[in-house]
């Protein structure tokens, strides 16, 4: 749907990394139907939203972040989530539903990888966390 780096996705502010008016965009969103059962492909804790790196409304009203020792994971646009803050998640777990909670551009998985208790600055690729190429 809308791919990690630049983009000319209206949605964006400009992003002098960027060329013309394109704007940045932190990790992937992958469209899928609302209620969508997601799982998580790490193990990690769920970190409390008022932890240092929380991510802010635009992710909808219930993203959250697994730490997975030098990373957090960021999942946004979820319409209701199964984990709560100190839990402790392993791969194929159910954490959350897709939804469209803050996005514009419909139902999908917003998918963000940041170093640990980083902000938007810290944001890396997150294709090799799900074996994209």
């Amino acid at each position: 749907m809308i791919g990690y780096g630049c983009n000319a996705s209206p949605w964006y502010d400009h992003d002098p990394r960027c060329p013309g008016r394109e704007g940045f965009h932190h990790g992937i969103d992958v469209a899928m139907p609302c209620g969508t059962p997601l799982f998580s492909a790490v193990d990690g804790v769920v970190l409390d939203p008022s932890e240092p790196g929380a991510p802010g409304s635009a992710y909808g009203v219930h993203p959250f972040r697994i730490r997975t020792g030098d990373h957090d994971i960021l999942i946004g646009h979820t319409i209701h989530v199964f984990v709560r803050p100190g839990e402790h998640v392993h791969p194929g777990q159910r954490i959350a539903l897709a939804g469209d909670s803050g996005a514009p551009d419909g139902c999908h998985l917003h998918f963000e990888v940041r170093r640990a208790g980083g902000g938007l600055s810290t944001a890396v690729d997150p294709a090799p966390w799900l074996g994209l190429s």
